[in-house]
């Protein structure tokens, strides 16, 4: 048997994982390379395999970094099957159809003619079923099973059972993080001889949910105060509708007074409303609240449809908090913004997710003093904050406390989609915590098992 890493190694996005057996062959999520762009070069590669041998395709969950490239397989012969929850596939569509018009732009940057069309998403969506949790998916070769990641709505990770040698294989995915407000919780790590192990923050932990609360109202405090601006960019699922549910909570709460929101993404929204259809995923209260509620509905959240309405955001007075995408700055409705707030003083930037290296955002928040935008030099004299617990992915502690039930278990961890460095530090963390062997797979490595 043999595991391949074509993606999510080297870098936090491009998750793309190959199980090979006897016969049969699995990819385990085809998601899109971003780098500095939304879109990066390496996705017009060729796939390293050949896509007619694959008999299915396994997806954790719906963000782009892991579904980004399966209509390119699609296109270029893939047969088989994808399977994942039934959020996902709904989530996929928008994910996909979405972001078919910013590759597109991409494209034109590059020169570079599209490496799938809208078709080929419709025919992804043709071919993709839908699993629930605990429920075992039975192949030639191979059995799987879904669990709950606790990352985002829909998320899982996976549990691949090898039935001629019963070797066990765990693709986690990405893991969520323990203060979140929105899903259910992570599940426990079942038994598993091999883990394929995100790592995103292995090198650090995150403040609590009461924490971040406590910061958030300090932030918007501050904002209305000094009649600020507050511009959070914003991935269009999970964060953009956490966010929101906790600046609601703290209005609905008498901590902060109302102020006015806009959520420059139409993307967010309709997301939200897939949030709304599958309450039964969601933490128990947030299912109350959204079952009896909705997400956005509140006289002070202003949804920005057409990108024509982004001078109401304009001509509105401050104070006021601005949402948009994309959450890492690598394109979208953000850039506008940044243009017309980012050189004003009294504009505070706040980042609540991971910034890959290399994109806009980390280097804005990294310190940069001018950034290019378009093509244009602006100034950086925004203020710029982080609050990083908002990340949707687990920390150093939340995952050894994860591993740590199986831990006289497991024969050996591979670990994917961090940059370099934290992968070292967490490597060395597992191994003299636990005396697990851990490696770091290299592109288009693989190992026998």
């Amino acid at each position: 048997m043999k595991i391949y890493f074509y993606g999510g190694v080297e870098t936090v996005t491009g998750s793309n994982f190959l199980l090979e057996g006897f016969k049969e062959k699995l990819i385990i999520d085809c998601g899109l390379i971003q780098k500095e762009r939304t879109c990066d070069l390496e996705n017009f590669e060729d796939f390293e395999y050949n896509p007619t041998e694959i008999k299915a395709v396994l997806v954790t969950h719906a963000h782009l970094d892991h579904i980004g490239r399966i209509p390119k397989l699609i296109k270029d012969g893939f047969k088989g099957y994808i399977y994942s929850l039934k959020p996902t596939r709904d989530l996929a569509k928008e994910i996909l159809e979405d972001s078919l018009k910013v590759i597109e732009e991409n494209c034109a940057e590059y020169n570079k003619e599209n490496f799938y069309t809208e078709r080929d998403i419709e025919q992804t969506l043709l071919r993709w079923d839908t699993v629930d949790y605990h429920q075992e998916l039975n192949f030639d070769e191979f059995s799987a099973i879904f669990f709950q990641a606790g990352h985002i709505l829909g998320s899982a990770f996976i549990l691949i059972n090898h039935k001629p040698t019963n070797k066990k294989f765990v693709f986690s995915g990405d893991l969520g993080n323990k203060f979140k407000s929105l899903d259910s919780d992570l599940e426990p790590l079942p038994e598993t001889d091999y883990l394929v192990l995100e790592s995103t923050y292995g090198d650090r932990n995150h403040e609590n949910v009461k924490e971040r609360l406590n910061i958030l109202e300090r932030i918007i405090e501050r904002v209305i105060k000094e009649k600020r601006v507050l511009i959070i960019p914003t991935f269009a699922l999970e964060r953009a509708q956490e966010i929101i549910y906790d600046i609601q909570s703290l209005i609905e709460d008498k901590k902060i007074p109302e102020i006015k929101m806009f959520l420059d993404s139409p993307l967010a929204y309709r997301i939200s409303k897939i949030y709304e259809k599958y309450p039964e995923y969601l933490d128990k209260e947030v299912k109350r609240i959204i079952s009896a509620k909705g997400l956005f509905e509140k006289e002070y959240v202003k949804i920005i449809n057409e990108k024509s309405e982004e001078k109401i955001i304009f001509e509105s007075p401050t104070p006021k908090i601005i949402l948009a995408g994309s959450g890492m700055v690598t394109g979208g409705r953000i850039i506008d913004l940044l243009k017309k707030y980012i050189e004003d003083e009294k504009t505070t930037i706040l980042f609540i997710g991971f910034q890959a290296e290399n994109s806009l955002g980390r280097k804005i928040l990294e310190g940069a003093k001018e950034i290019y935008l378009d093509d244009k030099e602006y100034k950086v004299r925004a203020e710029v904050l982080s609050l990083l617990s908002y990340s949707a992915h687990r920390d150093q502690s939340g995952i050894l406390e994860w591993i740590y039930p199986q831990r006289f278990i497991l024969k050996k961890i591979f670990l994917t989609h961090g940059d370099q460095k934290v992968k070292e530090i967490f490597r060395l963390k597992i191994m003299d915590e636990y005396a697990i062997d851990v490696y770091i797979p290299q592109k288009s490595q693989f190992f026998e098992l």
